[in-house]
Formats: structure tokens, sequence, C-alpha cells
């Protein structure tokens, strides 16, 4: 599950910052860490609140589907 949040919380990060930087970077954590200590907390962060705001939407399976694709 940690794992799965950090993934998503990448993703979602590199769509806030228009597809600008590497998704590798970001859903790896390479780059550099602004608020949470390090990279891979705030993505886990980020991934976790991302996935609770879309699962009471009831829009979790069409953010899965979205994701997918993109890979």
């Amino acid at each position: 599950m940690p794992e799965t949040a950090r993934w998503i919380g990448g993703f979602i990060r590199w769509l806030f910052k228009g597809c600008k930087t590497s998704l590798k970077d970001e859903v790896e954590g390479n780059l550099e860490a602004t608020w949470g200590g390090t990279y891979d907390t705030e993505n886990y962060i980020i991934g976790i609140i991302s996935t609770v705001f879309f699962s009471r939407r009831n829009n979790l399976v069409i953010f899965l589907i979205c994701f997918l694709v993109t890979l």
C-alpha cells in the first residue's frame, strides 16, 4: 500500500507540475523535497490525500483508468 500511495502521489504531483518534469523522477523520488522531509514522504502524503478524495467522490475507478492509460 505505501508503494502504491507513493506512485499515485508522484503521478498527481507530475500532473500538478504540468507534465514538465520526468514522470520517472517524480515517482521514484529523485527530486528535492520541499515541505515533507523526503520526496517519498511528500508523494506518500499526496497519494493518500488524493486517494481519499477520489474514493469519497466515487471516481476512483475513473482515476485509476486514466492513471493506467497515461503509463
